[in-house]
């Protein structure tokens, strides 16, 4: 079986469309793991900083400030403090900017790789014109059962609803942003959930996304598909967010409604653009790929300092990529650390 995956991902990618641009640039460099952005409408950028070195406390959330890491939305909320995890920033894993213009952060609460904080998982809204936090949602046992971690989050803010990834059990979280109320839908559904088989690449060494339950989301451009992978793919799987809000939908139903999109590889991070091409973070050769909505692949670009592309966004027909350098962290490297400087990379689509 794994010699079988390895085969595949071999196949698919030699026989992507391939042009490659020399056009990356180096937009904000940290001594601390970026690993996602969010731009706004005015130009705005946001990052969120995990807590993945022992020893070394980062920001939760930060904006980009004349080149400079600055924390936001106040210092408060940027101390790392385990005492008070349901109140701060504990593990910040993910950014988003709606069509609002409101600032959406999914802070995990799992610091250094280890357990969940009890209580402390939350996801954050923020009021981009005054910089103040405007809301928190908390997730009960039912949302967040032993062993869940929230990921990543999409918000259609229109329809007033918000839909999150759960990776620890492998699970879509739909949140109603008024009420407050949260269902959780496709509870270790094969296309929430890592498949076995898989073994992916990253600097030269294998090793199994098997724990990484699904992971990367977008909406498309008029909300009315979801798109979702596992980290280690192999499938990139799409739901009408119509079956996904209807409350009446069932268990057969929200299964039944589920489609595979395109075939896909391991990834870091995942984007979309106003004409539904999709913009993926492959992690196992240090590559940008882009999804037309045909399903149809393209590398972009390819550049051995995309060192796991993660969570990206688009601003003005430019695409931004954290790289942080995931697998050649302490946790997973031996307890040594190989590069001190993390880069948000850029370049033109």
């Amino acid at each position: 079986m794994k010699a079988k995956f390895i085969l595949f991902i071999l196949f698919f990618l030699g026989h992507l469309s391939t042009t490659l641009a020399q056009n990356i640039e180096v937009f904000v460099t940290s001594n601390l793991p970026i690993n996602g952005i969010a731009i706004s409408k005015e130009g705005r950028a946001f990052v969120s900083m995990p807590q993945w070195i022992e020893g070394k406390k980062s920001y939760g959330v930060a904006e980009i400030v004349n080149n400079k890491v600055m924390p936001y939305p106040n210092n408060q909320w940027n101390i790392f403090d385990i005492n008070n995890a349901k109140n701060s920033f504990s593990n910040v894993n993910a950014v988003h900017i709606d069509d609002a213009n409101k600032l959406w952060v999914v802070d995990y609460a799992a610091p250094y790789f280890g357990n969940t904080i009890d209580n402390a998982q939350k996801v954050i809204k923020i009021n981009l014109d005054t910089n103040e936090v405007e809301r928190v949602y908390y997730f009960n046992e039912a949302i967040l059962p032993a062993g869940a971690k929230l990921n990543d989050i999409r918000v259609d803010s229109k329809k007033g609803i918000a839909y999150i990834s759960e990776f620890g059990i492998g699970a879509i979280i739909v949140l109603d942003i008024q009420s407050g109320e949260s269902r959780r839908v496709l509870n270790k559904h094969y296309s929430t959930r890592a498949h076995p088989g898989v073994t992916a690449s990253f600097n030269g060494k294998e090793f199994k996304p098997n724990k990484l339950q699904v992971n990367d989301i977008e909406l498309s451009s008029d909300k009315e598909n979801l798109f979702y992978q596992p980290t280690g793919g192999p499938i990139l799987y799409k739901i009408k967010t119509s079956v996904l809000t209807n409350k009446e939908s069932t268990k057969k139903q929200l299964e039944d409604a589920v489609e595979v999109f395109s075939k896909s590889t391991t990834i870091g991070g995942l984007t979309i653009d106003g004409k539904d091409n999709l913009y993926l973070g492959s992690v196992s050769d240090n590559s940008i790929i882009k999804v037309d909505k045909k399903g149809r692949h393209k590398i972009l670009v390819q550049s051995n300092e995309l060192l796991w592309p993660d969570a990206m966004a688009i601003y003005k027909k430019q695409l931004y990529i954290p790289c942080p350098q995931l697998m050649l962290l302490p946790k997973f490297n031996n307890g040594k650390k190989v590069n001190n400087v993390f880069k948000v990379l850029k370049f033109n689509l």
